[in-house]
């Protein structure tokens, strides 16, 4: 269960790296209140992988969670840790943790990194071709890109 303990660890550090937009690039409330008020985008398909396939995820995971401690200083590894033990949501994480501005690109490379590795190495073509038809089909649906 630890492993497992370490795979969402380091997905609730990716999706609160990825999803949360620094402070440079903030939008304003009049964005944000009109993006609340679009419909749903269907949820991503569910990939099921197999013990191989989760035994090399958890490498990458372990491997990304160092990669992103030694962006960190010790005060905000620190922050980090009681956030995730008070299981604390993404963005307040992400808020705690007070990033400047190349600490974030430099976490945003590496989450990004790590999914394409993922992606490229860990899924078969058909899981590839799941993801890959599910963006395909949420770019029709939304051809602006939505709200970012």
């Amino acid at each position: 269960m630890k492993f497992k303990s370490l795979s969402i660890l380091a997905g609730a550090i990716a999706l609160s790296l990825t999803a949360i937009p620094f402070s440079a690039n903030a939008k304003p409330v009049q964005q944000l209140a009109q993006a609340q008020q679009q419909p749903a985008i269907a949820p991503p398909p569910q990939i099921q992988l197999n013990k191989k396939q989760q035994d090399q995820v958890r490498v990458i995971n372990a491997e990304v969670r160092k990669q992103i401690e030694a962006v960190l200083t010790p005060q905000q590894r620190e922050r980090l840790k009681k956030s995730l033990q008070a299981r604390q949501n993404p963005q307040q994480i992400t808020q705690s943790l007070q990033l400047s501005q190349d600490q974030g690109r430099r976490l945003q490379q590496i989450v990004a990194g790590s999914q394409k590795r993922i992606f490229e190495t860990v899924l078969t073509p058909q899981q590839q071709n799941q993801i890959k038809q599910y963006y395909q089909s949420q770019s029709r649906q939304n051809p602006s890109g939505g709200p970012r």
